[in-house]
């Protein structure tokens, strides 16, 4: 007997835990890709003869990449999830590799640019996968737990660019070229585990008896697929609906608020090495350690606070906090290194805290109709934020030193503290609910 209980609402089972895990393996090698630039660019400034203009640029080439999403989850919807989340990491794995080789900087940068490509197919399906295999009410949860894997990939790669050495001037190629490791490691774990397409896409394009099957093989004969509303009268969604009186504001906010969180996270975080040496902080080795362990500190602090306070109070709150601490460095450089390095430790911890809600809060900045294309477009924007970040960092620390780097971080901090303040709407369940009783 076939049961009639939508599979969103079926427990946390062994498929669960495999789309969970093969994602979070793959955050792990993107991460790293990420962040290992930053070391191994610092390294080849020597035998690439590099300037801050190609070092920034290069360093910007996977966040360049990433604004494939855009394309990528048109392409996911047409063909499926499945295949592109499976064989991605194969095409990473080559382009890392293929790193090691290269001395041409125009070349380096289209393979940057390549890896940021791949990077999107999987933060964009994996993602989808995860929202469509997961249980409803868990999903978010395990979402947010995507972003220790991402912390881990990304301060490994700080680790293993600091303490590698011994191989001269080729030393950069094996620090960058390393993010194949892992990459290699995910393709195999993804072929092993064998995930299975997602129910609802096969549903969506008319192949209901194959998703039936898949959710009977893996969640049992109690479920079956979830009721669809019908969507006859459903117009299709244009781009310029997204910036139309009365849905507008949250696509700007959504964007806005994105781009200035990442502006300072990548830019510091990708060129740490280049900042530490040009601070009043002590050993620059043991406080980029410090910064590294502070941001897991702070990513794990956000998990845990982020639904138990509002939005809107989140967001506003680690936008000020981290724009005082960087207040603080800029206003008193001769500091002792101790103040210095209490600053920049509460900086990295609200900086950190503050990503949590970079996977919940755009969703729901829309209605359903809406949604796929105003998330696309606010990662779009914040991707601005992010290149820009990375590029520009050691083009204005070479030019005008770190404290200007700073204040301009400083300056993107407080505006979208200020815009957020004045326009980001409160979007948590339970707080808009208190919100509307209080009204009532």
């Amino acid at each position: 007997m076939i049961g009639n209980k939508s599979y969103t609402i079926a427990p946390m089972s062994k498929v669960h835990k495999k789309v969970f895990i093969s994602l979070g393996v793959g955050q792990i090698a993107c991460s790293y890709a990420l962040g290992i630039a930053g070391t191994a660019l610092t390294e080849a400034s020597g035998p690439l003869n590099l300037n801050s203009f190609w070092m920034g640029l290069l360093g910007a080439g996977t966040l360049i990449g990433l604004f494939g999403s855009l394309f990528i989850g048109a392409l996911a919807d047409k063909i499926g999830r499945r295949s592109l989340f499976t064989y991605g990491m194969i095409l990473f794995t080559i382009l890392s590799i293929s790193q090691f080789f290269v001395s041409n900087l125009v070349l380096l940068l289209f393979i940057r640019i390549g890896i940021g490509l791949v990077i999107a197919i999987d933060y964009t399906v994996g993602s989808a996968l995860l929202t469509e295999w997961l249980p409803k009410k868990e999903s978010p949860k395990y979402q947010s737990y995507q972003l220790i894997f991402w912390f881990l990939g990304f301060i490994a790669a700080y680790f293993v660019g600091i303490f590698s050495s011994g191989f001269g001037e080729d030393n950069w190629r094996w620090i960058i070229s390393s993010s194949a490791i892992l990459g290699l490691i995910t393709a195999l774990w993804r072929i092993k585990a064998n995930i299975p397409e997602s129910p609802s896409w096969l549903e969506s394009k008319g192949k209901r008896q194959e998703a039936l099957k898949l959710i009977h093989q893996f969640l049992g004969n109690d479920y079956t697929l979830p009721e669809v509303e019908s969507k006859a009268e459903e117009k299709p969604v244009a781009w310029k609906e997204l910036f139309s009186p009365g849905i507008r504001r949250n696509t700007l906010i959504g964007g806005i608020f994105y781009a200035c969180q990442v502006f300072p996270f990548f830019g510091i975080g990708i060129f740490l090495p280049i900042l530490l040496e040009n601070l009043n902080i002590g050993n620059p080795y043991l406080s980029g350690i410090l910064y590294n362990v502070f941001m897991m500190v702070g990513v794990i602090s956000g998990i845990i606070i982020f639904n138990r306070i509002s939005r809107r109070a989140f967001l506003i709150s680690t936008f000020y906090i981290s724009a005082a601490a960087l207040a603080g460095m800029i206003i008193w450089p001769s500091a002792p290194v101790s103040i210095t390095l209490v600053l920049f430790s509460i900086f990295s911890v609200v900086l950190s805290a503050s990503t949590v809600l970079e996977n919940p809060y755009p969703p729901e900045l829309f209605e359903t109709r809406l949604r796929g294309s105003g998330v696309g477009t606010v990662v779009a924007i914040s991707r601005i934020g992010a290149a820009s970040g990375t590029f520009l960092l050691p083009v204005i620390t070479d030019n005008w030193g770190v404290y200007a780097t700073l204040g301009i971080c400083l300056i993107f901090l407080l505006f979208g503290g200020i815009v957020c303040q004045i326009w980001a709407p409160e979007t948590s369940p339970a707080f808009a609910n208190k919100m509307v009783r209080k009204t009532a």
